[in-house]
């Protein structure tokens, strides 16, 4: 066995046992990993009377089951790296048109604002300059006003609309990993399910499925530029859970043959779901 394994396995019994039996085991493994330090580059083998304690602390660390507050902080971790993971992408996909928007609506608005800016407080050469510059041109045309009026407003909105949208998909992120989001994805998994005549199994797609159109974007949205979340981050959702439903006892794995993986539902869990 490893050192690292070693180090690995003293950890967990000194972070989930307590007491004078806890530290005679601990005080056993350090003694083991001193003896294989000492012949590191030899082929002495561990002394015999070692052996038996050694094997007994390593079987009991690894047996021992982590506590509910190390899960929740677990859980708690796994929450908060798809959130984070998932916020970047949200900002990244409306980063381009955020830009684009904003940059469209700050030179319209200057170009439409620059001739009467500069006709209340320019001085007679800056007017002249304007109107022998190369857009003179351009602030003649009859119809330059209203154009570009109607061009800054409508980048002005939608540089606007993109924001909202992007706080929107935070919002929907922050809900999608909670404890409340997980029962109401259970729900339309089992009903899906029972749709296709299934009563007490779903599958992980089922619940992939339920997840996805719970944050598909309106048609309105969609002709407004919003796009659906990434395949990763409705893998990494419903991967987390799935795993939470299954440490929960709701869900257990199905020997059954399925494309996706299978679970079946507890059964008092699947009453409580009725339609």
């Amino acid at each position: 066995m490893s050192e690292e394994r070693l180090q690995a396995v003293a950890e967990t019994v000194e972070a989930h046992e307590e007491g004078s039996d806890a530290r005679r085991r601990l005080a056993q493994l350090s003694t083991a990993l001193a003896q294989l330090d000492a012949d590191s580059e030899t082929t002495a083998l561990v002394p015999v009377e070692s052996v038996a304690p050694m094997v007994s602390a390593i079987l009991k660390a690894l047996g021992s089951a982590p506590s509910s507050e190390s899960g929740e902080a677990l859980a708690e971790s796994r929450r908060q790296a798809i959130r984070a993971e998932a916020i970047e992408e949200a900002r990244a996909r409306y980063r381009l048109s955020r830009v684009g928007s904003g940059s469209v609506a700050v030179i319209v608005s200057v170009l439409w604002l620059l001739p009467q800016l500069v006709t209340a407080f320019g001085s007679e050469a800056v007017v002249a300059a304007l109107q022998t510059s190369i857009l003179a041109p351009l602030f003649a045309y009859a119809f330059f006003d209203p154009i570009a009026f109607g061009v800054g407003l409508y980048a002005w909105f939608f540089f606007g609309l993109t924001g909202l949208m992007e706080q929107n998909d935070r919002r929907r992120i922050d809900w999608v990993t909670t404890d409340a989001a997980r029962a109401a994805l259970l729900r339309r998994a089992v009903l899906t399910a029972r749709q296709r005549g299934e009563q007490d199994s779903i599958t992980k797609a089922d619940v992939r499925d339920a997840l996805g159109k719970g944050l598909r974007p309106t048609f309105a949205l969609r002709l407004l530029g919003a796009r659906d979340v990434s395949a990763s981050f409705l893998d990494r959702v419903t991967s987390f859970h799935v795993s939470e439903l299954a440490a929960q006892g709701v869900l257990a794995p199905s020997t059954q043959a399925s494309l996706s993986p299978r679970y079946l539902v507890a059964e008092e869990v699947s009453r409580d779901l009725k339609p």
